[in-house]
């Protein structure tokens, strides 16, 4: 019998959608564990009413891995545009009323994976919800995850980020990390979606532990008020701040070119295509390929701000699952 290998991704959002998108066509065991910091948009307002787990990124990854019927995946997906409910999407509400009904969060996350027939795991970083505080360079302290994420004109860097409450690692979580073979960080926010669930007790000290390999997969570009003039280097350089004594093994970098008009307007809006200034002598890339021939444009009714430039889900897992 083959032994199948256990591939863990961390983070959030549209980044960690894209590589298990990617990762679901292949015969491997895959774990997203997933951060509980998240407070934009629907997912914003339904933890602040209803007190329940952040439900945006936990339903992104569920939808990423679904094997289920393709109305269900559509109807996760769905976003009200219009009425009382507009800006709220389907899937959010969804998990909220079932973490209502299954009396907590882990119990509600397992139903999720039945209903939608999910490839893998969706594991929650943690059962507890915390918000995510930025300190800036100039002692500036910047309150909750949307906060941070806000497009702004001028801001001081970041020099730090913590939660509070602190809170525990949910024991899945470290488990599917000390266990795996190949440990994906990224790609998405550095600040707002990765740094997040390393900042939860217990998962840095498992990442050292774990035998697998550490690939972090380089942003497309750089995030404004956030990661304002990063090159590659500086990336790598904060993450591993933040890593400490698990190295990141890889660093898996885009050398495709997507189309002018892209650049421009990205750099046009102050977020421009990250630089890849990695010496060979710190760090050791891999360089692909790996945009996405796709522009995804702004979703009616979602009131977030959205990348338009992203990976290319195929070509990702490929080139991640050549590593080992």
């Amino acid at each position: 019998m083959i032994d199948r290998k256990r591939v863990v991704v961390l983070g959030g959002g549209t980044g960690t959608f894209t590589v298990l998108t990617g990762l679901k066509r292949h015969p491997i065991d895959i774990s997203a564990i997933v951060s509980i910091a998240d407070s934009g948009g629907s997912t914003g307002i339904l933890r602040d009413e209803l007190g329940v787990l952040p439900p945006g990124d936990l339903r992104q990854a569920l939808v990423a891995l679904a094997r289920g019927d393709d109305t269900l995946r559509r109807l996760f997906t769905y976003r009200f545009n219009e009425g009382s409910l507009a800006g709220h999407n389907f899937g959010n509400l969804f998990l909220s009323v079932l973490e209502k009904v299954a009396g907590d969060p882990l119990s509600a996350i397992r139903e999720a994976h039945r209903i939608l027939e999910v490839k893998g795991r969706v594991i929650p970083v943690s059962a507890q919800a915390a918000e995510l505080y930025a300190e800036l360079e100039d002692a500036t302290v910047i309150a909750r995850e949307h906060a941070i994420d806000e497009t702004v004109t001028q801001r001081s860097p970041i020099r730090r980020c913590f939660l509070s409450p602190s809170v525990v690692a949910n024991p899945e979580a470290l488990d599917a990390i000390r266990e795996a073979d190949l440990i994906v960080l990224g790609p998405g926010d550095l600040f707002t979606s990765l740094i997040p669930v390393l900042l939860v007790e217990g998962v840095v000290e498992a990442l050292a532990e774990s035998r697998g390999k550490r690939v972090f997969v380089l942003n497309l570009t750089t995030k404004r008020g956030q990661t304002d003039g990063y090159t590659a280097t500086n990336f790598c350089r904060m993450l591993a701040a933040h890593l400490g004594n698990a190295r990141i093994d890889a660093v898996l970098a885009n050398r495709g070119l997507p189309p002018s008009v892209l650049v421009e307007r990205y750099e046009q809006a102050g977020e421009p295509l990250v630089l890849d200034d990695l010496d060979e002598s710190e760090w050791v890339s891999v360089r692909r390929s790996l945009l996405s021939d796709e522009i995804h444009e702004q979703i009616s009714g979602d009131k977030l701000k959205r990348s338009l430039l992203r990976h290319d889900p195929v070509k990702l897992a490929d080139a991640l699952l050549q590593l080992i």
